[in-house]
């Protein structure tokens, strides 16, 4: 079955410039990667961040550096389609510089939260997941019911579906719980997803309050049918009604 969400319904107030620059450093920094052949695992080596980051407290940079690097075209296209889904409505709810601090505070905690877990191996962790994740917790908190769109393919069964965001990640989530608690090591950084999203939530719930207070989000409206608005408001409405139930 697959399961793929690639877009919402969730119209932000302000150019994401953050959230596509932090695209297109990824995609610059991966098509880097590609051109570097069998020396990429030289660069993972050296750039990705490592558990001994934290007990020794050694080579701090690559807490951000090991977020902009990625092990192939899979892990790169679903980080950046994620980020691309909730990035922008995060970035507008926070502003630009405060998202920049929340984005890389998520990849921190997932980072560390990982290492915790790690036992006895300290290899390089790499990827923007950790702090996709955090975006993801905030998300969850502030527009619950925006609607994603989820390609569904599940045997001869095709559809682009509308599902409440916290349907969708709330399925991600569990996901990840679901695969950290098999205990097996696949290669994907399963606590720093979960300690990202942690963060994600505490951070936007109980951190990042006052930015809460002001809040306009898409989600306090309902879609109504053109013809339920008043032939001399048709010019003038957007489809969207106050909805105060």
């Amino acid at each position: 079955m697959i399961f793929f969400p690639f877009a919402d319904e969730n119209p932000s107030s302000r150019t994401p410039v953050l959230t596509w620059m932090l695209i297109a450093i990824n995609v610059l920094v991966f098509l880097f990667q590609l051109s570097l052949g069998p020396s990429n695992q030289a660069l993972i080596n050296e750039f990705g961040v490592r558990p001994s980051t934290f007990s020794d407290f050694t080579n701090l940079h690559t807490i951000i550096t090991s977020a902009f690097l990625h092990g192939g075209f899979m892990h790169l296209i679903s980080n950046m389609v994620v980020l691309y889904i909730y990035g922008d409505n995060v970035e507008s709810h926070l502003g630009r510089r405060n998202f920049l601090i929340f984005y890389f505070l998520g990849g921190l905690f997932a980072a560390y939260f990982q290492s915790l877990f790690a036992g006895r191996l300290d290899i390089p962790m790499i990827g923007a997941s950790g702090c996709i994740a955090a975006i993801m917790g905030a998300y969850f908190v502030l527009y619950p019911t925006a609607k994603v769109k989820v390609f569904v393919w599940f045997l001869i069964f095709v559809q682009i579906m509308r599902v409440p965001a916290n349907i969708v990640i709330g399925f991600w989530i569990i996901g990840q719980l679901i695969s950290a608690a098999g205990n097996s090591y696949d290669g994907v950084a399963y606590f720093a997803h979960i300690g990202g999203f942690v963060f994600g939530f505490i951070g936007i719930k109980y951190i990042f309050t006052k930015y809460n207070l002001s809040s306009k989000t898409y989600v306090d409206y309902e879609e109504v049918s053109e013809r339920d608005i008043p032939i001399s408001k048709k010019n003038k409405s957007q489809g969207l009604k106050k909805n105060n139930d």
